[in-house]
């Protein structure tokens, strides 16, 4: 019955599948994901590195998870899939032998077309024998000469001169305002891959960032090697956890983080990798991953005769004398490791880092900072569990550092019905607690000083039709930046996505944050705490006129209120068009926005398209109109070209920044090419 159900699937859909399978971009859909991902992303506080995603979903093209043998982690580098849907497909393997094609995704329970049709490229249903060919029995000769090669090479530049650029500037940039990007990449299959990045940020004299890795993979007891800089994953992130990461989401995949161990860095953040060398072993149901860093970091100087320093820069910017100054003027020695048992459904992990800084940190301590590390070494350590059980998972980890002081999270997954999933979480991390490298589930910045319970949930009442949200209450028992008592606040959001047809898509998000701030009234001295919130909400319709015209529009609303200040109102629309020529290799998609708003409290943040491996998410605030328009022409199938152009006007201002980066005039302009060779 279930053979006759699969043919009879895919003598519906094959004369589809036949006229569009050439047709399918994947690179499309990549870019969609992403913006999918940037989207339903809540957290105003959160730092999403995007091009880390991009770079996950391109190498899953190469090499896609095979459903028939993938293991929950591997199903999990698919990050648009909810733990729900994850052990759907793995019960429904369980329960009816290996899928015969990658099509009967859309069977499963929970999957719709849509979302099926989006994984196709990126999974597969190999056989054991291609699997067993490309995996197990290449040799070493075939790994570096066989693979493929990449190149991309990408610039940008701001039309108009900046402060920094002119002669008479107080504070020079020391080099041209031409922003570079280069990267060579290698691969063979999923056994062999390495890496090198080089970036010159706008203002800096020379290439400034050079990373690079190489990285070996194998299904024996040494899983992975890794040589050159790394990023690395443990537990739930309370002790360390570099890279991507979202709390706050509509979309409940990432309240239980998803722990990738150690894996190679290709990105440009200056910060936040390790330069050394990690492994990750396998043996019987041990997991063991472990890890050996030097670097050296940006800091602030505090005096020079015994080389003290007082704050450690994160912006990886050196264009001018003092960030110049700054630059790597701090080593950094880090170890650290995971071990993992799993048996069956049960899975505890336990975690260990120490890092010392080759100068003593002292810091400037107020009140609200003063239980932040402040010393040149420190070390940190957990124990994880999981358990599943059907469609729940539970999961918790708590953490020490070396004062003894701790962290903890708890939380759950629940699959309650085919069309109703739910997640749930709880945390509390003590004032004192310090970790430099945690990136747990948090309202604030770091994972310190906060209590609270987040709440989010997913229904489909119809397979068009889907509600999701969350909810969090926090509190801070000490004090915060710019809040001088302990304090307490909510946040929520909801959203309704309604497919009308396949190429008829909307969206309506509604969210809310209340907290407190410090607040000085006019005539008076002393600052008092006093409420504050911020509230959006935007609707967004997607909608195909015909196959290569695609079309996309929004209108933003968002308002600020601050104690008794009058309160702070802004709107926000776009027309996003977005073609393909059908005769020529071109691509396009401009934006043309209006925005009105009060002040930056009620900026509005939109993600816009970009060239491949880039991203923008600007803000839009105060008055104007923005535009851009995204070129992509295909010379070949081996070489792409894009070219990009962006402006920004306001209506209401006679200069845009300050300092070093102010511009007269009210235009900001920027020009970005981009080209991508595959060997």
């Amino acid at each position: 019955m279930r053979f006759f159900l699969v043919i009879l699937f895919l003598m519906t859909v094959c004369v589809k599948i036949n006229a569009q399978e050439n047709e399918i971009d994947p690179i499309k859909i990549i870019i969609e994901l992403v913006e999918e991902v940037a989207a339903s992303n809540e957290d105003e506080n959160s730092e999403i590195d995007l091009e880390q995603i991009y770079e996950q979903f391109a190498n899953l093209l190469n090499n896609p998870v095979d459903l028939n043998t993938a293991t929950r982690a591997d199903l999990e580098q698919l990050y648009i899939l909810s733990d729900f849907q994850i052990s759907s497909v793995l019960e429904y393997i369980k329960n009816n032998g290996k899928m015969l094609s990658k099509y009967e995704l859309a069977f499963v329970h929970g999957f719709d077309d849509a979302l099926a049709e989006n994984l196709y490229p990126f999974v597969t249903v190999a056989s054991n024998y291609e699997y067993t060919a490309r995996s197990d029995t290449a040799k070493f000769k075939d790994m570096i000469s066989r693979g493929k090669h990449q190149i991309i090479a990408r610039a940008k530049q701001l039309v108009e001169k900046q402060a920094g650029y002119k002669n008479d500037a107080t504070t020079k940039f020391q080099g041209s305002p031409l922003s570079l990007y280069a990267r060579y990449s290698y691969r063979y299959a999923d056994r062999l891959k390495w890496n090198i990045t080089t970036e010159k940020d706008a203002g800096e004299k020379y290439l400034d960032f050079i990373s690079g890795h190489v990285q070996y993979d194998s299904k024996h007891f040494l899983k992975r090697l890794i040589i050159g800089d790394f990023q690395v994953q443990f537990g739930q992130g309370l002790v360390l956890w570099n890279g991507f990461g979202i709390s706050k989401s509509v979309a409940g995949t990432t309240v239980r983080k998803r722990a990738r161990g150690v894996y190679g860095y290709s990105s440009t953040d200056e910060n936040k990798y390790f330069r050394g060398a990690a492994a990750n072993m396998e043996f019987n149901k041990f997991n063991i991953s472990i890890f050996a860093s030097y670097k050296n970091r940006d800091a602030t100087i505090a005096d020079s005769t015994d080389k003290t320093f007082k704050t450690l820069q994160t912006t990886g910017l050196h264009r001018t004398n003092s960030e110049i100054g700054n630059k790597n003027s701090v080593s950094e020695t880090a170890l650290g490791g995971n071990i993992n048992y799993e048996y069956k459904n049960f899975r505890i992990g336990i975690s260990g880092m120490w890092h010392r800084f080759g100068n003593d940190y002292v810091r400037d301590l107020l009140p609200y900072n003063m239980f932040e590390l402040n010393k040149s070494s420190n070390y940190n350590y957990s124990a994880d569990v999981q358990w599943m059980w059907k469609r729940m998972i539970l999961f918790a980890e708590t953490a020490f550092d070396s004062n003894t002081k701790n962290a903890s999270v708890v939380g759950a997954t629940l699959g309650l019905e085919q069309n109703i999933q739910l997640s749930l979480l709880y945390r509390n991390y003590a004032r004192n607690y310090q970790s430099l490298y945690a990136q747990g589930f948090s309202d604030g910045t770091k994972i310190q000083n906060e209590e609270g319970f987040f709440m989010t949930a997913t229904f489909y009442p119809l397979r068009n039709l889907k509600f999701s949200g969350y909810f969090d209450i926090f509190a801070f028992p000490w004090l915060k930046y710019r809040i001088n008592t302990p304090s307490e606040g909510y946040s929520y959001a909801f959203r309704i996505d309604y497919s009308l047809t396949d190429k008829i898509k909307m969206y309506v998000n509604v969210k809310q944050k209340s907290s407190k701030e410090n607040y000085t009234p006019a005539d008076e001295h002393i600052a008092q705490t006093v409420n504050k919130s911020n509230f959006h909400i935007n609707c967004n319709i997607n909608y195909a006129l015909f196959g290569n015209l695609i079309m996309q529009n929004r209108i933003e609303y968002a308002a600020f209120k601050r104690g008794d200040e009058p309160r702070e109102k802004g709107f926000m629309v776009f027309q996003d068009i977005a073609y393909h020529f059908t005769e020529f290799p071109l691509s396009a998609s401009l934006r043309y926005a209006y925005f009105n708003t009060d002040s930056w409290n009620t900026c509005i943040y939109a993600y816009e398209n970009d060239v491949l491996y880039a991203y923008s998410v600007p803000a839009y605030y105060m008055k104007g109109q923005r535009f851009y328009i995204n070129l992509q022409y295909s010379v070949t199938k081996r070489i792409k070209l894009w070219l990009r152009a962006s402006q920004t006007i306001y209506k209401n201002r006679e200069s845009i920044n300050s300092g070093a980066t102010k511009i007269d005039g009210n235009k900001q302009t920027e020009i970005k090419a981009q080209i991508i060779i595959k060997l």
